[in-house]
């Protein structure tokens, strides 16, 4: 996950567009896929500055999943 974190704050794109460009390989069937939104945006976050666990923009992480999700409510309650 920190590795594709530092690629994406690198090439300057988003958490949700990182998320649609990466082959998640042998994790590809794992259910609540969505969540590598949200760990994107956190990892994103603290490699920007943000303090380990500090505030993130919950709102848009959260749309970012459902929207990674196909627009389906989200069903991980992790």
């Amino acid at each position: 996950m920190l590795d594709l974190a530092r690629r994406t704050v690198a090439a300057g794109l988003a958490p949700l567009e990182a998320a649609r460009e990466t082959d998640l390989g042998r994790f590809a069937g794992w259910s609540d896929a969505e969540r590598i939104v949200g760990n994107l945006h956190r990892a994103c976050a603290e490699l920007g500055g943000v303090p380990r666990g500090g505030p993130i923009d919950i709102i848009t992480a959260l749309a970012d999943m459902v929207a990674y999700n196909g627009g389906a409510p989200l069903t991980c309650l992790a």
